[in-house]
This record gives C-alpha cells, sequence and structure tokens, in this order.
C-alpha cells in the first residue's frame, strides 16, 4: 500500500546533459590532434584543448611566442588551461573558429612537425582585445609510447600586422 502511493516506480522525462556534446576523439594520429584543437575551440572545451598537448611528465610543452610578453617566461600547460579559462564562454551567437591552412610538413614515424598560417575567431567579452587573430605557427608533435599524438612545441608567428595567438593568450 505504502509503493502504490509513491511515484518511485513512475517513468519520468530523462535530464539534459550536465555539458554539452564533444567530438573529441582518439588522437591516434598526428591529423586527429589538429581536429581535435579545432573542435575543443569551437566546443569551448578546456579539457579537450588540454588534452591535445602533451603531458608534462612525458614531456616539457614549450610555446614560441610570436613577440616577448613577459607573461611566457615560465609559460607551461597550466598557463594553457589558465588563458583557456580566462576567455571565458563565449559570447552568443556566433560560435568560435580555427581555421588551419597547411603550408608544409615533415613527417617520420614518431613525430611530425606542421607549418600552418592560422586564423582564429573567438568571440571574448573584452572589448579591448581583438576577437580574430591570424598569423603562422609551427606544431611539433610526438607519438608516445601508448601510440597517442600530442603536441610538444608550438611556435606562433606575425604574418601581417594583425594580432597573433601570442597577443590572445598574453592578454589572458
Amino acid at each position: 500500500m505504502l509503493v502504490s502511493g509513491c511515484d518511485l516506480f513512475q517513468v519520468r522525462e530523462p535530464q539534459p546533459p550536465s555539458q554539452g556534446s564533444s567530438t573529441h576523439e582518439v588522437q591516434s594520429s598526428s591529423a586527429s590532434v589538429l581536429r581535435n584543437l579545432k573542435s575543443s575551440i569551437a566546443e569551448y572545451n578546456i579539457d579537450n584543448y588540454i588534452t591535445c598537448l602533451v603531458d608534462s611528465s612525458v614531456r616539457p610543452f614549450v610555446f614560441v611566442p610570436s613577440s616577448y610578453y613577459a607573461v611566457f617566461n615560465s609559460w607551461g600547460i597550466e598557463s594553457e588551461r589558465q588563458y583557456f579559462l580566462n576567455l571565458g564562454a563565449p559570447a552568443a551567437g556566433t560560435p568560435p573558429s580555427l581555421t588551419l591552412t597547411m603550408q608544409d610538413s615533415t613527417v617520420t614515424a614518431d613525430s611530425v612537425r606542421y607549418s600552418m598560417s592560422y586564423r582564429l575567431f573567438f568571440p571574448h567579452h573584452r572589448s579591448d582585445v581583438a576577437k580574430t587573430v591570424i598569423g603562422n605557427m609551427q606544431l611539433y608533435l610526438l607519438r608516445e609510447s601508448h601510440g597517442l599524438w600530442f603536441i610538444y612545441r608550438w611556435e606562433d608567428s606575425r604574418t601581417t600586422t594583425d594580432s597573433t595567438w601570442s597577443y590572445l593568450k598574453a592578454s589572458f
């Protein structure tokens, strides 16, 4: 009689997921790292962004900025995480996007160097910082002992008078 008056066994509407869906894939190739980098920005997914970068217990992560900013003197994985967190969730409307255009690559059995131009648009909430940054970058990736690929070195360089990704990282 107690059970009949209670809704314990009634079917209910499912709760929406607490986080949005993710297109993150296992980084079994160097190309999958690039796709994950792009999707982590488009989805504003900090964990997936950091997963693209090498674990510092395997090898130190190195970021070489396009211009000198003191903040880069001790830059590492935690700095990348903090920068991405500080960007904040993108403003409603247009989603963030990263466009990569391959210029050159050098491939060996367990490492790859990609040279590409980029255009990053991120609709953050600060009016004093450019929302679109443009430049060139060289990404150095390695395949670690479990067969997964990660970025271990990232070199940013200026192509025009526009702001670069280094400027965005330094600003946030």
